[in-house]
């Protein structure tokens, strides 16, 4: 996502990460993979406490490893709010690719 950054903003489109851990656990993997969060160039959110994950019916549907935890899955939001695009991963890997993403919100411009 990273590398599109650019092609959200033009667009139009706010691209937001929601990690199910706590800050510092979202922290250390980013120092893990030599980042920080100002270098992602969107917002990392945290909801350690399940509560988005839990709206959007992706709370600790997965097993990954020996925990339980959330499954992966991508939403695509207009500005009313409607859902207009939705994956739920199969696995923790099923996940859409930014240019997936990206031609999903083309769609939203008339």
């Amino acid at each position: 996502m990273r590398d599109k950054v650019q092609a959200f903003n033009e667009a139009n489109a706010q691209l937001l990460i929601v990690d199910p851990h706590e800050s510092w656990s979202a922290k250390r993997f980013l120092k893990d993979v030599g980042l920080r969060s100002g270098d992602l160039g969107y917002p990392l959110l945290q909801d350690p406490t399940q509560t988005v994950s839990a709206a959007y019916g992706v709370a600790m549907q997965m097993r990954i490893h020996t925990e339980i935890s959330n499954r992966p899955a991508a939403f695509v939001i207009d500005r009313d709010g409607v859902i207009r695009y939705e994956r739920r991963a199969k696995t923790f890997a099923d996940r859409p690719s930014a240019t997936d993403l990206l031609n999903e919100v083309a769609k939203l411009t008339p």
